[in-house]
């Protein structure tokens, strides 16, 4: 009874671990599916840890997006005028906080100015200045510090790239830089009609700057990728291959097992029944077959009729 009783509790074992087996008979659960299920196990998790290191140390994924500046907007950009210098600005051709009246900026001082962009060729930001050939700097956010560009008197282009770190956390230097990217055109700004009375206010000894958006702009986001999601896509699509190739080394290993257990019992002996041990001298009596006497004769019922019309023929 005990011995039963362990047989059935180890078989519930071998039903618990072995994950190759099936309801077949010959395969049915053993030692072998139990340890490769315990081979198998250990390989997933390694898997698994080596992907979440891999995971923590690999940097996040950028996305960058080219979208119209007009559809968007207004872009905020920090500008500043020169020591020694005096600044107006002036922006049109868009719609903004900023846009339609004159800014004046004394010496050193910074305005954060909301930039849009214009259709219009003689529009967008004007900027005029007394002093030095240069006395307008327009501020861009680096990864860890501000950086001006000076702007010369003439007619410059602008790119705006807007970058959103979704890594870090919301205050931080890094988690939202706008950036600007000025080019030199030439020397000459265009000038519309409605600078020309600002202009000629303040045209003598001034210098006058036309700065205009390019009508792309490029938005960056930079985000880990879901752990979660991600550790089911990857874990799950390594248990999948994992598993794959333990259950072929299973049926090989079944195969080998049944070859060998098939081999194993034909080249067992076919056992005859013992002979009857009998004394030296002893005779050997064969019991007679009984004689079989056979059946006596019947008569069918045909031939009781057949003597029955003979008899009445002599009669």
């Amino acid at each position: 009874m005990a011995t039963d009783s362990a047989r059935l509790k180890l078989e519930k074992v071998y039903h618990w671990f072995d994950t190759f087996h099936n309801t077949e008979p010959e395969r049915h659960p053993g030692k072998t599916g139990c340890c490769l299920t315990l081979l198998m196990v250990p390989a997933v998790l390694i898997y698994g840890i080596v992907w979440f290191v891999q995971h923590q140390q690999k940097p996040p994924v950028e996305t960058l997006v080219i979208d119209w500046s007009i559809s968007y907007g207004p872009y905020p950009m920090k500008v500043s005028c020169h020591e020694g210098a005096s600044c107006w600005l002036y922006l049109s051709g868009c719609e903004s906080e900023s846009s339609g009246r004159c800014i004046s900026l004394a010496a050193g001082q910074e305005l954060e100015l909301q930039m849009c962009y214009s259709l219009a060729a003689r529009e967008g930001l004007h900027a005029w200045w007394t002093g030095s050939s240069s006395g307008i700097s327009i501020y861009s956010q680096a990864k860890s510090m501000w950086m001006k560009q000076a702007i010369e008197a003439g007619r410059s282009s602008m790119t705006y790239v807007k970058t959103e770190d979704k890594t870090k956390e919301s205050g931080e230097w890094e988690r939202l830089r706008h950036e600007w990217f000025t080019m030199y055109l030439s020397s000459e700004a265009a000038i519309g009609k409605t600078m020309k009375p600002l202009l000629q206010e303040h045209r003598s000894g001034a210098y006058a700057a036309q700065i205009v958006m390019k009508p792309e702009f490029y938005e960056k986001t930079l985000e880990k990728l879901d752990f979660i999601v991600s550790l089911i896509g990857e874990v799950g699509g390594a248990y999948g291959i994992i598993s794959t190739i333990f259950f072929a080394l299973y049926i090989l290993l079944w195969n080998v097992e049944n070859a060998n257990q098939k081999s194993h019992d034909q080249s067992l002996p076919v056992t005859a029944p013992a002979p009857v041990a009998m004394e030296p001298g002893a005779e050997i009596t064969t019991t007679p077959k009984a004689e079989v006497t056979p059946p006596p004769p019947t008569r069918s019922a045909t031939d009781d009729m057949m003597v029955e019309h003979t008899r009445e023929a002599f009669v």
